[in-house]
C-alpha cells in the first residue's frame, strides 16, 4: 500500500512538472562511460512515451548476436631426444556462444526542468530481474529541442545471485534521445 501511495504522490507532483509534454514519443540509445564495449550488456535502446507531463514510461531492449569463441591451449606432447626440451603443440578449440535478447520496463520522472530520475526492471541472466536506478540531465543538442544528450549516474543491481555477474555497480552512463 505504501508503494501505491508513493506512486500516486509521484504522479500528482509530475502532473505539475513540464520538462516533457504528454503524448510525445521518444527513442533513446546509449551505454556506459566506464566500460564501453565490455563483455557486459551495457549498450541498450529504448522507446518511451510521455503518459503525462514529466513522466515517461519506456520499453528497453538489448540484443547480443551469436559469435564464435576460440580458445588456444598449449599442450606438452613429448620431449625432444636431442635437446631434452619439451615439445609443445598448440590446440585450438572453438565454441558457439548463443545470442540473447533482453527487455525491460522503465519509468522516468522529470521533477525540475531537464533533471530526471529513472528506474528500470529488466530480464537478465539470473532468476531475478535486473534493477537499475539512475539520475541525470537532458541536454538539448539540435533539431529545435528534439535531440538530447543525457549523461547520468546509474546504480545497477543484477538478478544473478552469485559470482562476478552478481556484483552491484555504480557508474556513469550516457544516452542520446530523440523526441517526436
Amino acid at each position: 500500500m505504501k508503494k501505491l501511495n508513493l506512486f500516486a504522490v509521484m504522479c500528482m507532483i509530475a502532473a505539475f512538472s513540464f520538462a516533457q509534454n504528454a503524448g510525445q514519443w521518444s527513442f533513446g540509445a546509449g551505454g556506459n562511460f566506464v566500460a564501453p564495449g565490455a563483455e557486459d550488456d551495457n549498450f541498450k535502446a529504448n522507446i518511451g512515451y510521455f503518459a503525462i507531463d514529466g513522466v515517461m514510461m519506456s520499453f528497453d531492449f538489448g540484443m547480443n548476436m551469436e559469435y564464435e569463441n576460440t580458445v588456444y591451449t598449449d599442450v606438452i606432447t613429448g620431449t625432444d631426444e636431442e635437446t631434452g626440451e619439451d615439445i609443445i603443440e598448440t590446440l585450438e578449440t572453438s565454441e558457439t556462444v548463443e545470442g540473447d535478447f533482453e527487455w525491460g520496463l522503465g519509468l522516468r520522472w522529470y521533477p525540475k526542468d531537464n533533471l530526471f530520475l529513472e528506474g528500470t526492471m529488466a530480464t537478465g541472466t539470473g532468476e531475478d530481474p535486473d534493477i537499475t536506478m539512475g539520475a541525470g540531465v537532458s541536454l538539448e543538442l539540435a533539431f529545435d529541442g528534439r535531440l538530447w544528450f543525457e549523461p547520468m549516474i546509474k546504480f545497477d543491481m543484477p538478478g544473478e545471485e552469485e559470482g562476478p555477474l552478481s556484483q552491484r555497480s555504480l557508474g556513469l552512463a550516457w544516452q542520446f534521445r530523440y523526441t517526436f
